[in-house]
């Protein structure tokens, strides 16, 4: 009776090993292609996004446009990084007198918004295939494409939106 209870007793951990394997594979499987969970660290998204929130990153984006939130990777920067897109490929932006200008206008989001520090977008820069200028919504304290670490953001290193 003892060496019947010990036999059963070891398939059903080969049974749940089993499952929590096929858990694990499932899990790596949707979190590098489909959807990652993201800890937001800092304030540079506030008050859209806290410092220690969690959110959502959908990898399945083929088209990024104009408020979409990303996450991406960027050569300046150890970790990855958090921001808003303002211009998108074909669009010419810059900061003049304090304030953003996208096509020759002020966006709608950032009339009653002052920009103190233009740094690389004081010049209108135009924008080719691939390319994006992003934003923190906290505009004081993000290190966005204002800032030589940052700057153009190319869409190969876009990982994906962050959604709630």
């Amino acid at each position: 009776m003892q060496k019947f209870l010990t036999k059963r007793n070891n398939k059903g951990v080969f049974i749940i090993a089993g499952i929590m394997l096929a858990i694990m594979i499932i899990a790596f499987i949707v979190s590098k292609f489909f959807y990652q969970l993201l800890l937001i660290r800092g304030e540079s998204m506030s008050p859209t996004y806290h410092n220690l929130q969690l959110t959502i990153l959908d990898k399945r984006v083929d088209e990024y446009v104009t408020g979409d939130v990303v996450a991406f990777k960027c050569d300046g920067v150890e970790h990855l990084l958090i921001k808003r897109i303002v211009a998108c490929p074909g669009d010419r932006v810059c900061i003049t007198d304090g304030e953003l200008h996208v096509n020759g206008e002020v966006p709608a989001e950032y009339i009653d918004r002052v920009f103190n520090y233009a740094g690389l977008l004081k010049d209108e820069i135009h924008l080719e295939e691939g390319q994006y200028i992003v934003i923190g919504d906290n505009i004081e304290k993000s290190r966005d494409s204002r800032y030589e670490e940052v700057g153009i953001v190319l869409q190969e290193n876009l990982l994906g939106r962050v959604i709630w």
